[in-house]
C-alpha cells in the first residue's frame, strides 16, 4: 500500500503550516521502507524455500527445512528488526500528524468533527516492544529483567506445520518461548509474549492494516481542514 497523503498539501493557520510537509513527505517513504524489508526476507527465503518444494517425499522434505531454518536466522532478525524500528518510526509520524492536525483545527476555531486514530491491537504492540527491549537495548534498562533476558534470548525460533502440509520457511517464528522466574514473593512470573508468526503475516495482517486505517483517519481530517478553510 502506498500512503495516500502524497498529493495532500497542509494547511496554514496563523502563519503556521500544519502539518509540516516533511511529515507529508516522509511518511509514504516509511511504507516503501516497510515493503522494501518484507521483500529483503522472502527474496532471501525464496532459494530455501525452492529446495524445500523440489523434493517429493515427507521425510526427505523435514531434512531439506534444516539448512533453511537454521541459516535464514540472521536474516529473519535483520529484516524483523528493520521492520519494527520503521514501522515506530511511521506509527509516530502519524500521531504527530494527528496532533498537528488537532492543533490547526483548534487554531482555526472550525473545531470540525472528526475520526479518532486506530486503537493499536495487541500485536501492533508487540511490534513496538520489540523496537524498545530487543534492538535499542540489549539487555534492556527499559524492561523488568525477566523480559530483559527473553528481549535478548532471539533463539530459539521455531518452524511448524500439520502433517501432509507443505512446511514454509517464510512462516520462521521469533521468539516462539516465554521465560518464567519467580520473583520476590516466590510467584511464578513469565516474560511478555514477543512472538511474531512470520513477517508476512506480521505485515499484511496486522501491522499494513493498522497504518492503512492511520492514513485515511489522517487523510479524510485533512481534506475537510482544507475544504472548510475554502
Amino acid at each position: 500500500m502506498a500512503s495516500k497523503l502524497t498529493n495532500l498539501s497542509p494547511v496554514t493557520i496563523c502563519g503556521e503550516v500544519l502539518p509540516p510537509p516533511q511529515l507529508i513527505q516522509n511518511i509514504p517513504i516509511l511504507h516503501w521502507i516497510l515493503q522494501e524489508v518484507l521483500e529483503d526476507w522472502l527474496r532471501a527465503v525464496k532459494p530455501y524455500q525452492a529446495q524445500v518444494d523440489s523434493v517429493g517425499d515427507n521425510s526427505v522434505k523435514e531434512w531439506a527445512v534444516g539448512p533453511g531454518f537454521m541459516e535464514l536466522q540472521p536474516a529473519l532478525l535483520k529484516s524483523l528488526f528493520s521492520y519494527a524500528f520503521f514501522f515506530a518510526a511511521a506509527d509516530n509520524a502519524y500521531a504527530n500528524f494527528y496532533k498537528d492536525l488537532n492543533r490547526a483545527n483548534h487554531l482555526s476555531g472550525l473545531n470540525l468533527k472528526h475520526r479518532k486514530p486506530p486503537t493499536k491491537n495487541s500485536f501492533v504492540k508487540k511490534i513496538g516492544m520489540i523496537r524498545d527491549i530487543a534492538i535499542a537495548h540489549i539487555p534492556s534498562d527499559k524492561a523488568n529483567p525477566l523480559d530483559a533476558w527473553a528481549a535478548m534470548s532471539w533463539q530459539p525460533m521455531a518452524l511448524s506445520w500439520s502433517h501432509g502440509d507443505q512446511p514454509d520457511l517464510e512462516q520462521l517464528t521469533f521468539a516462539p518461548l516465554r521465560f518464567h522466574a519467580r520473583d520476590t514473593k516466590g510467584r511464578t512470573i513469565q516474560s511478555r509474549d514477543l512472538e511474531v508468526p512470520g513477517l508476512k503475516v506480521a505485515h499484511f495482517n496486522h501491522c499494513l492494516p493498522y497504518l492503512e486505517r492511520f492514513d485515511k483517519v489522517c487523510r479524510e481530517y485533512l481534506q475537510a481542514l482544507d475544504g472548510a478553510l475554502g
